[in-house]
């Protein structure tokens, strides 16, 4: 864009009625897109919180030479937040579909003929489509509202922490358009998940087990809520006694029902408090031996083949 033969730019908040008389058609989704950015801490969140206010823009029209038309397209988490967030994933097609601008980044620039386009922005589980007119001899300078902050899980065993057994934390939307649907999923504890803000229903359990647990949270724009989630189970480890079995096919029970695990070698499991036996085969033969689970106790199971 040329300075010298363009106006100083002006900013104005518009309202979605209002972007039309500023030549863009906009048309919003109900979630958004949340980047990178630094992120302010939160316990797990007040279910008193208020809500969020609808999504919002800033936008600005540059006065640029013929061939100098198109996008500038920004986003920060909240309406009062003042700087740009990053990695997020725009994408902006024309009227055919056609892919015409991509990249991962806080500012996406894209010179383009006038016309109309689509513009999807996303991060993590969180996103926007919206619909822009570019007119002939101007610029859209938009600055989006994401109203979307960040979501870490950190799923422990009560008494006993984190365990090394592969967990699973499954995040359902209680609020908005999306509300029943499964959101996201994480597979790491501690990590971030991006979102929009809303109410969500965390469901966490371990791979191997049956022990699950599960709690609400509601996150707030430009917040990270912090969840740790403690599982009423205990640890047990299976091992076999004598010489170390390549292949063995592990099946523990319980009073209720009988859940199957595949392993080449020892197993931990996070089991719920009870009674249960646990049957190794090995090409062919079964060997058994019963134990018990107490709430935040280690056990180790060996059974016996010889």
């Amino acid at each position: 864009m040329d300075a010298s033969t363009r106006p100083p730019q002006k900013r104005h908040q518009v309202s979605r009625h209002l972007a039309g008389s500023l030549m863009a058609i906009c048309v919003w989704s109900t979630s958004a897109a949340l980047a990178n950015a630094p992120l302010l801490d939160s316990s797990q969140s007040n279910s008193s919180a208020q809500a969020t206010a609808p999504a919002a823009h800033d936008m600005a029209i540059a006065t640029v030479k013929p061939g100098e038309e198109g996008l500038e397209l920004s986003a920060r988490f909240s309406e009062n937040g003042t700087e740009n967030v990053n990695g997020v994933e725009w994408l902006i097609t024309n009227e055919s579909g056609d892919k015409v601008f991509d990249g991962l980044t806080a500012v996406a620039v894209a010179k383009l003929p006038p016309g109309d386009y689509q513009v999807a922005a996303n991060y993590g589980a969180a996103h926007i489509v919206q619909g822009l007119t570019v007119h002939e001899g101007t610029k859209l300078i938009i600055s989006f509202v994401l109203n979307a902050g960040g979501l870490r899980v950190l799923p422990r065993v009560k008494n006993l922490g984190l365990p090394k057994v592969p967990s699973e934390s499954k995040v359902y939307a209680l609020s908005g358009t999306a509300k029943g649907q499964l959101i996201t999923t994480s597979f790491t504890p501690g990590e971030v998940m991006k979102v929009s803000a809303g109410d969500y229903r965390i469901e966490s359990h371990f791979e191997n087990g049956n022990a699950l647990a599960i709690t609400d949270v509601r996150v707030r724009p430009g917040i990270m809520s912090a969840v740790n989630i403690d599982h009423v189970a205990g640890l047990a480890t299976l091992e076999l006694s004598g010489a170390h079995v390549a292949d063995v096919a592990w099946t523990v029970t319980d009073e209720n029902a009988a859940v199957s695990f595949t392993s080449k070698s020892n197993l931990s499991l996070v089991l719920k408090p009870g009674h249960y036996s646990a049957q190794a085969e090995i090409s062919g033969q079964k060997f058994t031996e019963e134990f018990d689970i107490s709430a935040g106790k280690t056990s180790k199971v060996i059974v016996q083949t010889q």
